[in-house]
């Protein structure tokens, strides 16, 4: 697929090994964990009838649902702006891209398991799911600041705001859920 404009050329990749990562697609799902587990968090009835089947679906049931409606979303702005069929590359690209979604919710299942394994409520990794969401929030604003060439005071003056700002959102979320 071609890149179409300057944002395009200087996208940001981390890479975990071999497998790139985009940051706004990590922030967007992080946000979107945080607002269901906070849901979740209190929520007192088990849905599944066991407290890490919940916990699984809580987790992966909307991110799920997030990377299924981009990847159909770009599936067809790709046809849309090429008038062609999408490609056996490009469908394997999107693929990636809407894996990156899921991936969000992983370590929350696998603290989840850990937490079964001995012997504990697998609902408490909620808490220090949420925690290390808002902190993940408050480290992406500080390197955005980093990437922007701000001196390191002003980089934790925007990871606090920007750490703030997804705590609101997250607030936001959950007033109009309930």
């Amino acid at each position: 697929m071609e890149k179409e404009s300057e944002y395009d050329e200087k996208h940001v990749q981390l890479f975990v090994g071999k497998i790139a990562f985009d940051p706004h697609r990590l922030i967007y799902a992080t946000i979107i964990l945080m607002v269901s587990l906070a849901v979740y968090n209190q929520e007192a009835e088990s849905w599944s009838g066991t407290p890490f089947m919940d916990l699984v679906v809580v987790v992966f049931a909307p991110l799920l649902a997030l990377s299924l409606a981009h990847a159909f979303s770009d599936a067809l702005d790709v046809q849309i702006r090429t008038g062609n069929r999408l490609s056996a590359k490009e469908r394997r690209h999107l693929l990636g891209i809407a894996v990156q979604y899921v991936a969000v919710g992983i370590p929350v299942v696998v603290l989840g398991l850990v937490w079964l394994i001995v012997q504990q409520d697998p609902r408490a990794v909620v808490r220090l799911a949420e925690v290390l969401g808002v902190a993940s929030l408050f480290f992406w604003g500080a390197f955005a600041a980093r990437r922007s060439g701000l001196p390191r005071g002003r980089q934790w003056l925007w990871a606090t705001i920007y750490g703030l700002l997804g705590f609101g959102i997250i607030l936001i979320e959950l007033a109009f859920t309930h």
